[in-house]
């Protein structure tokens, strides 16, 4: 495959050892950039997750997204067995079990500090994806048996996923060329004269889930979805839901469910049947995945699914845009968050008009899907959330790193923090500014360390320690300023930065060298406090380490006071800090 020497080249910057620099372990790289960076892997995710080797559980890559964990087992033989298949997804789960037993020490240190981490930024539902790549060619009878083992109990827990040589192939030509369409098929619909029309463009029809299932099982992996935006994403609640309907509500599906949408270059109605031309269904992936592979849908066990279709002016593919937008829209409608119910609050257009305005502006989205005016007008990292901001004021200048990292759901559900966040403050946008700009630059610097430094300590630290860092910083800052004496001041959590402008005043060339340094200090020490506490506190991950305020305020902030107590450490630390200049 063509992202062979690209992946290799970027396994030998991360550090992989020459021994791993082979076909066997390179070939799951190759596939985690194909099926999940879509072609953009990079050094730094191969470093950070790329976990094959001696004692590692069965798993060779961990990826998380959209609050999953995908572990990934990669084969690169082309004669697998059935058995070999098994016992690969059998040596997962036992891992998983042992993982969330406590029971990890016999696993590499990488495994380890990879998989805890990752599994510990997962939310309480903990969804896990298995992931099988392999080189072999399924046959239909080992098709049909790998089809059975994802319903075997002890894979009951997890979402399964699996391809071989055919799957890889598709993956890899499609990847390389234009979205394609169906040119023509049909579909059965529930009744002939049950059509509502808008114009001559569009129609609502009901259709019957056996023929949708039809239409998934012939083009499935061939256009299909080539314009819905997300195909098919896992959901596990979403996607149990479906099931359970189908399963057991089949009757209700109709008023549960919103269908699915479908955008042609042309349709006509012929009896029972819908005729459709040059096509893809534009929304409804989700829906049309689930039925497209349930067992239970025939002639017989079947019930009806909305359809509506939308017919392009001219060809689809110079309605291209119109499509996409249709696509686009329906695919974005989201549940309301706490966030939504406060965007047109006077507080926060306030927040954003000021800091629009301000010398040193920042471009802040309070509604989702709304840019504001000056988003344009700013650099990329001054593009932020109202959500964004909360968090660094929680856990900057609040001195509550936990929450702002952990409980950000809060700044908007709980009435008390919201004020104290947005409603009750005076928002000093210079301020605002500098929180962003310091952030920022430690992402700048997150991204250079983790290329310098072989420790997956200190990596696993710098990774997930981003707001206890900040918050730091900004205790620092309340110590040199004498705003709070110790850990202990009652002063500590109050809203007192405030007239100041904290580096914007700094004119040094060395600014981002002292930042750096800073960084790399608290960084060391939060992982020397790690190791020390680890066995005491029963952490499991440094993800763990950083989710609550009190570890912050009573363990780790104690022992940044202790460097302050050492004539060389403090010195060391006022050097650094000496970017905060308002002079």
């Amino acid at each position: 495959m063509e992202n062979y020497e690209k992946v290799k080249k970027l396994a030998e910057k991360a550090g992989i050892s020459q021994g791993k620099l082979n076909n066997e372990f390179i070939f799951t790289l190759q596939m985690v950039d194909y099926f999940y960076y879509n072609k953009n892997i990079g050094e730094q995710d191969i470093r950070e997750n790329f976990v094959d080797g001696t004692s590692d559980g069965g798993i060779d890559y961990i990826f998380n997204n959209d609050d999953t964990m995908y572990l990934v087992q990669g084969k690169s033989s082309t004669n697998l067995s059935y058995e070999e298949i098994r016992n690969a997804f059998h040596k997962m789960d036992t891992t998983v079990n042992n993982f969330e037993k406590g029971k990890y020490d016999t696993y590499s240190d990488k495994l380890k500090s990879t998989f805890l981490n990752a599994y510990d930024d997962l939310s309480e539902s903990k969804n896990i994806t298995l992931v099988l790549f392999t080189n072999t060619f399924f046959t239909d009878e080992l098709r049909s048996k790998v089809d059975e083992l994802k319903n075997e109990d002890f894979l009951s827990n997890y979402t399964i996923e699996i391809y071989d040589a055919k799957d890889i192939e598709f993956k890899r030509l499609t990847a390389l060329q234009d979205k394609e369409f169906i040119s023509q098929d049909s579909i059965e619909l529930a009744e002939t004269r049950n059509v509502l029309k808008y114009g001559e463009n569009g129609i609502i029809v009901n259709i019957k889930a056996s023929s949708l299932k039809k239409l998934y099982t012939k083009h499935s992996k061939n256009g299909l979805f080539s314009y819905n935006l997300r195909e098919h994403i896992t959901q596990k609640n979403v996607d149990t839901g479906i099931e359970k309907t189908i399963k057991s509500e089949k009757d209700n599906f109709w008023f549960y469910n919103n269908g699915i949408t479908i955008g042609c270059e042309d349709f006509t109605i012929d009896g029972y049947m819908l005729k459709l031309y040059n096509f893809s269904i534009i929304n409804g992936a989700q829906t049309t995945t689930k039925i497209g592979e349930s067992k239970l849908i025939d002639k017989e066990y079947d019930f009806d699914v909305v359809c509506k279709v939308v017919k392009a002016k001219r060809s689809l593919n110079q309605e291209s845009d119109f499509i996409m937008k249709i696509s686009e829209a329906s695919n974005s409608q989201k549940p309301i968050k706490a966030r939504d119910l406060k965007a047109n609050a006077r507080e926060q257009k306030m927040l954003q008009l000021k800091c629009a305005e301000n010398k040193y502006p920042l471009a802040i989205e309070i509604k989702r899907g709304v840019k504001p005016k000056n988003y344009f007008k700013v650099e990329k990292w001054q593009r932020i959330t109202n959500e964004y901001i909360g968090q660094l004021i929680l856990g900057c200048i609040l001195q509550r790193p936990g929450s702002a990292r952990s409980g950000k759901i809060t700044i908007f559900t709980s009435e008390k923090l919201y004020n104290q966040i947005y409603k009750n403050r005076k928002q000093d946008c210079d301020i605002l500014y500098e929180l962003v700009n310091i952030a920022n630059k430690y992402e700048e610097f997150k991204n250079r360390y983790a290329n310098d430094v072989e420790d997956v300590d200190l990596i696993a630290a710098c990774k997930n320690g981003k707001f206890t860092t900040l918050a730091i910083v900004f205790y620092l800052y309340k110590r040199f300023n004498g705003i709070v004496s110790n850990y202990l001041d009652e002063k500590l959590t109050e809203d007192n930065i405030e007239n100041t402008k904290l580096t914007l005043n700094y004119k040094g060339d060395d600014y981002e060298k002292k930042l750096d340094d800073l960084f790399k200090f608290i960084i060391k020490k939060l992982s020397d406090v790690y190791e020390k506490r680890k066995e005491s506190l029963k952490l499991t991950s440094y993800s763990n380490f950083f989710k609550t305020d009190k570890t912050y305020q009573e363990i780790i902030l104690k022992e940044i006071d202790r460097s302050l107590d050492d004539e060389w450490d403090k010195e060391k630390l006022q050097s650094f800090m000496s970017i905060f200049n308002d002079d």
